[in-house]
């Protein structure tokens, strides 16, 4: 049989084989509660704004409309191959996240009300049921790839993520309500007024919806995507996969990078955003090795003549491998702890170093008093270093690390590029260049087998 983008929507029951059919149509009947109780939704989010008589017009139908859409597309999406019925929840939960942010909600409670229903309406229909017609379209398998050592879609790999995405969201939402003027005032522990002075700089005035809101957006979409599909994923939601490592891994460097540069672009420091960063930047090294277990199936699948984007969104199969116990999940909070341990904390000692000399070049305008253009450099340079050092900390990443000499010619560089007339800068600024490319060589230990990419992990 051979499948198309198209039919990942609109699917014939006669396309598949008695076995495949009789395993999807069970599945649906296990999973046919979902779709009752997101009509619910549909009714709790109908009479919302009936209730409790929102400011704005636009928010008001939006949420009617799109209240009658969720039990609309639930009745459909009872039926067993209605894949566009159930796709269509998918989307109409995702467009409630972005709703409060295009209509620039005025209202706590429609904001609230939206959010609790796509966040429940999502996870309903895509983590609780499955990506539609997963069981018409997956195709049996291993679950630890071929040469490696674990699974990289464990839960004890995805717990981490999940937590820290759930962390970033509450932060994130916290800010967009005082950007949407919801609440008025934001705690800022450090920088006295720097968060607030962040929040309604020009900077993010000049994004179309509140930037906040927006992270926020970023971060439910990461939880969602953690939750999704089993622990075979790697295998058999390949787009699922690659999608999660495009929002974290990419998206999470440019939002890392637009927060680094408030000092430069605004003078303040802001808290909140500061943590955030630190969230998107610690979420990274858990991403990594499940693309790379992805692409090595797509890879080898791509040999026997099937297309990218059959492989892209239906999956496949690898010969070899082996299936891994299951996890016990009253173990799941320990596993995820030491996982986390593992892949940040018993890394190689010279990372470690790196990331202290990146912190100390990016505070240095302030603990030594200077500013300006050398000032700003070290501002970028120093979180950007910082950066890298936690991204080179997965081992599938660790090559990275090689960055850091071209980071240490510019810093010793850098004094003589902008000049400066306080030698303690200048020296303080080439002393750490010089002590950043000898650290960049030692490799450490590697621990995992990640079977063909084990050449590349340098």
């Amino acid at each position: 049989m051979g499948l198309t983008f198209g039919n990942l929507f609109f699917v014939k029951k006669e396309m598949f084989s008695p076995e495949k059919q009789a395993a999807h149509e069970e599945h649906h009947r296990g999973i046919s509660w979902v779709y009752y109780a997101i009509m619910v939704l549909g009714l709790w989010l109908l009479a919302n704004p009936l209730t409790f008589y929102y400011e704005q017009t636009v928010m008001t139908w939006n949420d009617i409309l799109s209240g009658l859409l969720l039990i609309g597309l639930s009745y459909f999406a009872l039926k067993p191959y209605n894949l566009w019925a159930q796709w269509g929840l998918v989307f109409l939960g995702v467009w409630l996240f972005v709703a409060p942010m295009v209509f620039h909600v005025r209202d706590g409670t429609a904001l609230l009300v939206d959010y609790f229903v796509a966040t429940l309406t999502v996870g309903f229909a895509i983590v609780v049921a499955r990506q539609p017609g997963i069981k018409l379209f997956a195709q049996p398998g291993p679950g630890i790839p071929p040469g490696w050592s674990y699974n990289p879609s464990s839960w004890g790999q995805r717990a981490p993520v999940i937590f820290l995405a759930w962390l970033g969201f509450f932060i994130a939402r916290y800010m967009g309500a005082f950007q949407l003027e919801i609440i008025h005032t934001v705690w800022d522990p450090f920088f006295g007024d720097g968060t607030k002075q962040v929040l309604t700089s020009k900077v993010s005035k000049s994004f179309p919806v509140s930037d906040a809101m927006l992270g926020a957006f970023s971060y439910i979409l990461d939880v969602l995507f953690g939750y999704a599909g089993g622990v075979h994923r790697w295998r058999t939601m390949p787009w699922v996969v690659i999608i999660f490592a495009i929002m974290i891994v990419p998206l999470g460097v440019v939002s890392i990078t637009l927060i680094i540069l408030q000092p430069v672009s605004v003078g303040y420091w802001c808290f909140l955003c500061l943590c955030s960063a630190t969230i998107s930047l610690i979420m990274i090294p858990f991403t990594v090795d499940e693309v790379v277990a992805t692409i090595q199936m797509i890879k080898e699948e791509r040999k026997k003549g099937k297309s990218f984007w059959e492989l892209f969104w239906f999956g496949g199969t690898m010969e070899g491998g082996k299936m891994e116990e299951k996890e016990d999940p009253k173990l799941l909070l320990g596993n995820t702890i030491r996982a986390m341990g593992k892949d940040l904390l018993i890394r190689p000692w010279n990372l470690c170093l790196i990331a202290i000399i990146g912190i100390w070049i990016m505070s240095s305008p302030g603990l030594l008093g200077f500013k300006g253009t050398m000032a700003d450099n070290n501002h970028v340079a120093g979180a950007l270093i910082v950066t890298f050092a936690v991204i080179s900390m997965s081992e599938v990443a660790r090559i990275v690390r090689y960055i850091f000499i071209l980071f240490g010619i510019w810093l010793i560089a850098a004094p003589f590029i902008f000049g400066t007339e306080q030698s303690m800068v200048m020296w303080a600024t080439i002393i750490s260049g010089v002590l950043l490319i000898p650290l960049s060589f030692p490799r450490g230990k590697v621990e995992d087998k990640r079977g063909s990419y084990d050449k590349y992990i340098k």
